[in-house]
């Protein structure tokens, strides 16, 4: 009996168990007996330790972690200040040699200028927003001592809101033959939700207009400017300035510089000249041609020079119509500026005397070869 007993108890322990063995399985952390967890519990090697990253070899690398920032929206007249970080990838010294920026653009190295292998280094860039409006982007250039990449082309970008601009904000009228009458716009417009109002328009030329008109565009509003040169602008740079008064607090003034010349029948091309460095001894030869844009022909009569440093001489390529004027800077004289103009004497009943300005320097031999 008392071995039956024991066989009759020993059959509902056995699924108990079972069920406290399958419970474990399913909700315990610990290691199992399936082959996940076996490969968990086994102990880590030293030959299965963490990777090592490779020892960086080879010639200086740069990277930057990131050559493009955009700064988002920003009002006219804020400094943009971003930091560019760069790595060497490379196994010897990288050296910054020199930074480069385009206008409006500052940059600095800010960290040393050599990074060893694995090394990071900065390089802060500034662009001033003070004159510029809407989408623009500034470059710096990073030129290094990496074989594969010495030059890096880095960039800030953005838009530049303003409360009240001028769109160009500078009008250049361009190369106008005498006579001829032209109309140019400019439109200055502001925020449509803001209470800005423009109150004057000026300008001083007394051969330039401008007509104000009412502007709405793309929620904006304000005023497009009809800059017309009138047919009697007489000869020569024209140099005028449109001043537009506004409301705004923070724009009470805008200025847009007009700009440009009035040609007559008698052109010379360039209407200056500069020879840039003439050493001492030496001699810098320049030719500029004089053409008759006229119906009737023109004699060119003589040419008188102003500065001493410069022989000028004129020969006909075509009578009546088209001469050559050669100037040549002897670097016989002291060493110094090159200044003053060539005057060219025609016999055209209005366009008498043809003026060109001169710029140049004379400079000593060994000062012109540095």
């Amino acid at each position: 009996m008392m071995r039956a007993n024991l066989i009759v108890q020993s059959f509902p322990l056995r699924p108990v168990l079972c069920g406290f063995v399958l419970l474990s399985c399913l909700g315990c952390s610990g290691p199992s007996s399936g082959p996940v967890a076996v490969a968990q519990s086994e102990p880590q090697g030293p030959e299965a330790a963490a990777p090592v990253a490779p020892t960086p070899s080879g010639p200086p690398r740069i990277m930057f972690v990131e050559p493009v920032f955009d700064f988002g929206k920003v009002e006219q007249g804020e400094q943009v200040t971003h930091m560019f970080r760069f790595t060497n990838q490379g196994g010897q010294d990288l050296r910054i040699e020199s930074v480069k920026t385009s206008c409006g653009c500052t940059a600095a190295v800010i960290s040393a200028d050599v990074a060893p292998p694995g090394q990071e280094g900065t390089i802060s860039a500034t662009f001033d927003t003070t004159h510029f409006s809407g989408e623009k982007a500034k470059g710096i250039t990073v030129y290094s001592n990496d074989p594969q990449q010495p030059v890096t082309a880095l960039t800030l970008q953005g838009e530049i809101t303003v409360e009240v601009a001028a769109d160009p904000a500078q009008l250049y009228v361009g190369r106008v033959h005498r006579g001829d009458e032209i109309t140019i716009s400019v439109d200055v417009f502001y925020d449509a939700d803001k209470p800005i109002e423009i109150t004057k328009v000026e300008n001083s030329h007394p051969s330039v207009s401008v007509q104000p008109e009412d502007l709405t565009k793309e929620g904006k509003k304000g005023k497009k400017l009809l800059v017309t040169l009138k047919k009697d602008a007489p000869l020569g740079r024209l140099n005028d300035q449109i001043t537009v008064t506004t409301t705004s607090q923070k724009k009470p003034k805008i200025e847009i510089p007009v700009f440009g010349s009035i040609e007559g029948d008698m052109v010379v091309l360039p209407p200056q000249v500069s020879f840039g460095v003439v050493r001492t001894g030496e001699s810098k030869t320049l030719e500029l041609s004089i053409k008759n844009r006229g119906t009737k022909p023109v004699q060119v009569l003589r040419v008188e020079n102003s500065s001493p440093a410069i022989v000028a001489e004129v020969t006909p390529v075509k009578q009546g119509e088209e001469y050559r004027l050669t100037l040549r800077a002897t670097g016989e004289n002291k060493v110094g500026r090159i200044q003053g103009e060539v005057q060219v004497f025609t016999d055209h009943p209005e366009e008498k005397v043809l003026t060109i300005p001169l710029y140049g320097m004379v400079a000593a031999a060994e000062q012109a070869k540095r």
